[in-house]
């Protein structure tokens, strides 16, 4: 795989996986239906990366392997972010009171055409181990819809567990799970 930060060159692609409705079928967010949205995410995206030096990658295959030609998908982990409104959700002030200080998002969107190949898993174990742009010693979460086995199956391969029940959802979207990476 080549992971690469995403950048504004990613745009039209991006926007084809998020508009892409097989890419959003066992997810209870909707796919995106007007390229403003993308640039939209694709610039908080970008400033992520400027403001804490990680955050989303593009993912891409590498040579000839039998996988679909461009973009692959989008993998990565960002700071767990306050609310529109300046305050911080019930997730964030709960892991602050659980001792999880510095609580990292973890967040993938495959292209349909590369489900089932081990993409992901390879993609998103590569940035969680990182020692740069990983998840170092932070404990890591992931929100998934409950039905979506595929993305519960990817999570557990690589260390995430069920949350404690009482443990608040980011979000909070009815039909979420919360899945944590303890940190080192």
């Amino acid at each position: 795989m080549r992971l690469s930060p995403v950048s504004e060159g990613d745009l039209e692609e991006l926007f084809s996986l998020h508009a892409d409705a097989r890419a959003f079928v066992d997810d209870l967010t909707e796919p995106l239906t007007a390229r403003a949205q993308m640039r939209w995410v694709l610039s908080r995206w970008i400033e992520h990366w400027q403001r804490h030096g990680f955050g989303y990658f593009a993912v891409r295959a590498r040579g000839r392997t039998g996988l679909p030609a461009g973009l692959l998908g989008v993998v990565g982990l960002a700071t767990l972010e306050a609310d529109a409104d300046g305050g911080r959700d019930r997730a964030t002030e709960a892991a602050s009171a659980s001792g999880d200080s510095a609580l990292l998002s973890a967040y993938w969107r495959l292209d349909p055409g590369a489900v089932g190949r081990g993409v992901a898993t390879e993609a998103m174990a590569a940035v969680i181990d990182d020692p740069v742009v990983g998840a170092r010693e932070c404990a890591v979460v992931a929100v998934t819809a409950a039905g979506n086995a595929a993305s519960r199956a990817l999570a557990a391969r690589l260390g995430f567990r069920a949350a404690a029940p009482d443990r608040p959802v980011p979000g909070d979207r009815p039909g979420d799970v919360l899945l944590v990476r303890p940190g080192a």
